[in-house]
């Protein structure tokens, strides 16, 4: 969770601007942004039930987690199906984007090379004005192949497309 926070200064840069098609193309970046932390695949940090992680980075926000439950994993893999929404609002003038993240799978949990692959859409909408970004991250292929590509629009609420956005997950 902590490092949705890291690039943080995406949205203040989406808050200071005045088109909507950028705050969207800012908004969305700062969505794609935690899959760079997809490269650090070695097994997890694993706290003992009660132990906490604190976070402050140099936008002045903090972040503090606690384990509260230890469930180990007792497969070599896990598919996650996000089933929630994350709204995120600019303090400027209130805008909210509704985000919708791809699937994700986590291979070689327990032995082997960990690796994540998020093959599907996300799909950033502003509440606000209708607009949206639709991004496809390509699946993984063979030996790696496509793995974190990332290709899409900006979409007008009228759905047409106002800026295309395409790159990898993993440079910055």
């Amino acid at each position: 969770m902590a490092e949705l926070m890291e690039y943080s200064y995406l949205l203040d840069r989406a808050d200071e601007c005045d088109d909507p098609y950028m705050q969207l193309v800012y908004a969305t970046s700062w969505a794609i942004s935690v899959y760079y932390a997809y490269q650090r695949t070695w097994k997890p940090f694993n706290p003992i039930l009660g132990e906490t992680y604190e976070m402050s980075n140099h936008g002045g926000i903090s972040f503090i987690a606690e384990q509260v439950s230890h469930h180990p994993p007792m497969r070599n893999s896990v598919d996650v199906y996000p089933v929630g929404r994350t709204r995120v609002s600019l303090k400027r003038d209130g805008v909210v984007f509704d985000l919708v993240p791809p699937p994700t799978k986590v291979n070689n949990l327990i032995f082997g090379r960990t690796w994540v692959d998020s093959p599907g859409e996300m799909i950033m909408t502003n509440l606000t004005t209708g607009d949206k970004a639709v991004l496809y991250f390509q699946p993984c292929g063979w030996f790696g192949a496509g793995r974190y590509e990332v290709d899409g629009y900006v979409y007008s609420a009228a759905e047409e497309p106002k800026i295309l956005m395409t790159g990898n997950g993993m440079r910055q």
